[in-house]
């Protein structure tokens, strides 16, 4: 697919230009990354489900779980993204992209990816926090010009679906984009096998999180809360929809996630 073609893709799903290019640039990262770490990391989190999963809402994080298996340098990973984001760039009249790091100094740590101006188009999140479940790992082989030229190796969208459930709960503050990722991966079928929802369980054990605290997050999914994170992140009539709702959709999503806790 040429580049025009990939950035129509994302515009006739509601995003912006800007916000297309953005999704343009953060699969070329994810092909640069998988291309020379194929063992390396995991992609999950919400530019997962816009890349692989139809979701509509923005995200600028492109986060990495190592899967264990030694993990490259920030160094190294930069090197990957100004080979191949450099040119592309180019194409898109970006200008010369930047590349910052947090002051970790160990292997995990952001990457954030810039404007020659300052301006953040996306940040790079790689991690050793978590488990990564291997049975809940799928392949996303990408064709090159003389064949498949990486495979992007990401969450299943049930995995997706419980790290969302756990997200939810042990943030410090509730995300409404929790909530509308979890509808999402509903919405396409992602469900809580035994295993899974045994993994949910021991997070809320481990946390000692009751029902009372379940339902008072889910509540706090109102109006106000909505408005405020998911307006500027979905597409207008996206959101219109939602909020002509009053985001109850989004309520019974979570009630029906963690049904049997409540």
């Amino acid at each position: 697919m040429d580049i025009a073609s990939q950035i129509a893709k994302y515009e006739e799903k509601g995003f912006t230009r800007e916000r297309a290019e953005i999704n343009v640039l953060m699969e070329a990262a994810a092909l640069a990354i998988f291309k020379d770490f194929p063992d390396a990391f995991v992609l999950f989190g919400g530019a997962t489900l816009v890349l692989y999963h139809h979701s509509v809402r923005h995200s600028a994080d492109l986060d990495l779980l190592s899967r264990g298996a030694e993990m490259p340098s920030r160094q190294e990973v930069v090197a990957s993204l100004e080979r191949d984001l450099t040119p592309l760039s180019a194409i898109l009249e970006m200008g010369t992209l930047q590349f910052g790091s947090d002051i970790s100094e160990s292997l995990e740590g952001r990457i954030f990816v810039m404007t020659d101006s300052g301006r953040r188009l996306f940040r790079i999140d790689l991690s050793r926090l978590g488990s990564a479940i291997e049975s809940e790992i799928e392949e996303h082989p990408i064709d090159g010009e003389s064949g498949i030229s990486a495979v992007v190796k990401s969450a299943t969208k049930e995995l997706l679906l419980l790290q969302k459930a756990e997200a939810f709960l042990l943030r410090r503050a509730v995300k409404a984009r929790d909530a509308y990722d979890v509808r999402l991966l509903q919405s396409i079928g992602a469900t809580l096998d035994a295993n899974l929802r045994a993994h949910l369980e021991d997070t809320m054990l481990a946390n000692a999180l009751e029902s009372n605290a379940i339902s008072g997050r889910i509540n706090r999914v109102d109006k106000s809360l909505c408005r405020a994170e998911l307006k500027p992140i979905l597409p207008p009539e996206v959101y219109a929809a939602l909020e002509a709702r009053e985001f109850k959709p989004l309520r019974q999503a979570l009630r029906e996630l963690y049904g049997e806790w409540l």
